[in-house]
């Protein structure tokens, strides 16, 4: 059921039928002209959740844009169905290519040949070839109809203006919507509670979780504004929460040199095995292996930082990646 939070604002409850993050918070601006901020896999449980709300909040669909956070299937899937002719979708512009990635097949036959090099098995990709929501419920691509917003870009909603804030690592576009005059702070999978985002290695980027941690650090800037996360009903406060996400991560960290220390030569893949994961299963074996996935580019994501700074070093040896310690900088 739609929820109305304020007088101008509905959350609405898309469940992600099977999917460990269980829901997406897709949140709706209402006024002469309104605003769907993201959208829920292209799949059926979040159409049907998604029509049947915006149904209950009356709002006019031949007057509502949509502003995806980021390129993801759970945020982006339903975008290009829910749009009207003469309405827009936003999304950051630095996560227009990696959209288009996302709806090529060649794309990805390219990235699981990669995630083989880092230690997964030919069997296991074929395997993740069709069952994997990254890829299946992701919106198809048509030129033309995304808007790319830069950061500082400013939209006009609800008779307010809204400043899109940049925020890399969860993805390189990533972006958040701040309402100063609410102080309202609608961030995506920047910012969640109860579960932490999930930061991965990508195409072009060097370092993606420094760019995570910094952008931490931006936002903690508006610390007292209330929070709007795209996952679960938790929120909370910003600077705590912060605080909170970089402790996480500085462990991780710490885990991740640990594993390369004592057991050198190992593939991310082998790294991810041996991390701790907050997950119901009883060994590394057991996990589906879409989890596999979004583990192992995690992990890959702490150990290009750790690369970065000369803490550990990757070769290619017998057509797989594997590190070994450094002695560069401390974390």
């Amino acid at each position: 059921m739609a929820e109305r939070l304020a007088r101008d604002l509905w959350r609405l409850d898309i469940p992600l039928a099977g999917n460990p993050l269980k829901n997406l918070n897709s949140y709706l601006l209402t006024g002469e002209r309104s605003l769907l901020i993201d959208t829920g896999f292209r799949q059926q449980p979040c159409r049907e959740a998604m029509e049947r709300q915006l149904a209950e909040t009356g709002v006019d669909r031949d007057r509502m844009d949509i502003f995806c956070t980021h390129l993801h299937s759970d945020h982006t899937g339903l975008a290009p169905e829910l749009i009207r002719p003469g309405c827009r979708i936003f999304i950051g512009e630095l996560d227009v290519p990696g959209l288009r990635n996302a709806a090529d097949p060649a794309g990805w036959e390219r990235r699981y040949r990669e995630y083989v090099l880092d230690g997964f098995s030919r069997e296991e990709m074929r395997e993740l070839w069709g069952e994997n929501p990254a890829q299946t419920a992701a919106p198809p691509w048509r030129e033309g109809l995304y808007t790319a917003l830069p950061d500082g870009a400013e939209l006009r909603y609800s008779g307010r203006i809204l400043q899109c804030v940049l925020t890399p690592g969860h993805t390189p576009g990533h972006l958040c919507l701040y309402d100063p005059e609410a102080r309202r702070l609608f961030c995506g999978d920047h910012v969640l509670f109860h579960i932490t985002p999930n930061i991965c290695r990508w195409q072009g980027v060097q370092d993606s979780l420094g760019d995570y941690l910094k952008s931490l650090d931006r936002t903690a800037e508006l610390d007292g504004v209330e929070l709007y996360p795209a996952h679960r009903a938790e929120t909370g406060d910003l600077r705590t929460r912060t605080a909170e996400l970089k402790a996480h991560h500085a462990r991780r960290l710490e885990d991740t040199l640990r594993i390369v220390g004592e057991t050198p030569g190992l593939t991310a893949y082998e790294i991810a095995g041996r991390m701790r994961w907050s997950i119901r299963c009883r060994s590394w074996e057991d996990f589906p292996l879409t989890q596999k996935f979004f583990a192992v580019g995690e992990a890959m994501a702490h150990l290009d930082y750790l690369e970065v700074r000369g803490r550990v070093c990757r070769r290619e040896i017998r057509g797989k990646r594997v590190y070994f310690a450094g002695a560069g900088d401390k974390i």
